[in-house]
């Protein structure tokens, strides 16, 4: 008995792998840009604090607030951008096949002043924040 595999068997795998990592990568970035349109703006300091890191990888971000003036309309949404494209640059650089999973996380020092904060006038709380990302991406 013979069994012989086509080469077109494995042309079809390495196809797959393709798709897969695109397929990662895209779930990442749609993760990335929720995280980003959803966070409050005031200083631009919590939103700089966001990062993505593969599975196992521990580094942090963390971007104080204070000393810090508050930004106008306009360059809040410049500052979403700019941390936006950071992540998306991260995630691009990703090595998909030694990838087993990935974290985002937000190590502002201010947090706690943002989820009691009574008057927030952009983005979410951080809990909601977490429990929208959660929800949506499961």
């Amino acid at each position: 008995m013979q069994v012989t595999v086509a080469r077109s068997f494995f042309t079809k795998m390495k196809q797959l792998d393709v798709k897969i990592e695109d397929a990662v990568k895209q779930k990442a970035s749609e993760i990335v840009t929720d995280a980003v349109d959803l966070s409050p703006v005031y200083t631009g300091a919590f939103v700089e604090s966001w990062q993505i890191n593969p599975r196992g990888e521990r580094t942090a971000r963390s971007r104080t607030s204070a000393g810090r003036p508050p930004l106008n309309e306009g360059a809040k949404q410049a500052k979403r951008e700019t941390e936006k494209a950071r992540l998306l640059n991260r995630v691009a650089s990703f090595d998909a096949e030694m990838l087993t999973g990935f974290t985002i996380t937000n190590r502002a020092p201010h947090q706690q002043l943002i989820e009691n904060n009574p008057k927030l006038k952009s983005g979410l709380k951080p809990s909601e924040i977490q429990a929208i990302l959660k929800d949506r991406h499961r």
